[in-house]
């Protein structure tokens, strides 16, 4: 066991409960967000949506942002809740997303649940009766996913409700045993200002953001399990206690 508590930054919000796990794990952590999601709304987008509403479609999601814009800022109008019934199919990532989507759109049919963008669209195409989707998605998307589905002849309809913009703050990186990266556009933002000591090690949600860390840093980099904060802390728990 390692005589002092590990310290960790953040790089995004996380919920108080999780904090207090932390607390109790004997993880201290410290959150620094180094992005901000600012939502696109737009006249052009909800008038893709609105017609959608009572159409048998199948919607993709890779973030839980993306999910709570479309529901809070086009589902959610000043004067109409629209619920979109059980037309609506629904392809998602695990864990967050999954969570937010159940939490938005629960009379939806969730179709195919992965871990990483590249599984999911994999498991998109495994289904054979897809054709066409609605990929709900923010403006720094990454390419995978559009790219395997069009591989596979599936029409990929885009349509971009946030963006994830950069928010760099200088601090000394020397002061954490370990730094939480929750996506490619926080590792950049970090890495913009500021350089880590060898010794730290950098947890990853998932490959994307992993792969990323690799382009920029020659740190130990660990991957959760599944893409989601609390696997994060169980991965940093699990390193950091070791005999």
């Amino acid at each position: 066991m390692q005589n002092k508590r590990p310290r960790i930054l953040c790089t995004r919000p996380l919920p108080e409960s999780l904090l207090e796990m932390a607390t109790r794990e004997g993880v201290d952590i410290t959150v620094e967000a180094f992005t901000a999601i600012h939502p696109i709304v737009s006249k052009e987008v909800w008038d893709i949506i609105f017609p959608l509403l009572q159409q048998r479609i199948t919607l993709v999601f890779t973030s839980a942002h993306a999910v709570e814009i479309l529901e809070n800022h086009y589902l959610h109008q000043p004067d109409t809740y629209y619920v979109p019934g059980r037309l609506w199919n629904i392809c998602c990532l695990e864990a967050g997303t999954l969570d937010a989507v159940k939490e938005a759109l629960p009379q939806c049919t969730i179709k195919a649940t992965a871990a990483n963008a590249t599984a999911l669209a994999n498991a998109i195409t495994a289904l054979g009766d897809v054709r066409e989707v609605y990929f709900i998605c923010g403006k720094q998307r990454r390419d995978e996913l559009p790219t395997i589905l069009q591989e596979h002849n599936i029409t990929v309809h885009e349509l971009v409700v946030y963006e994830n913009a950069a928010t760099p703050a200088k601090l000394d990186a020397a002061a954490y045993d370990g730094i939480f990266f929750f996506s490619p556009s926080a590792v950049q933002s970090f890495f913009s200002v500021n350089t880590l000591p060898a010794a730290t090690v950098c947890f990853a949600i998932g490959e994307t953001t992993a792969a990323a860390l690799r382009t920029i840093a020659s740190n130990k980099i660990i991957i959760s399990e599944s893409p989601s904060a609390y696997a994060l802390l169980a991965a940093a728990t699990a390193y950091f206690n070791k005999p």
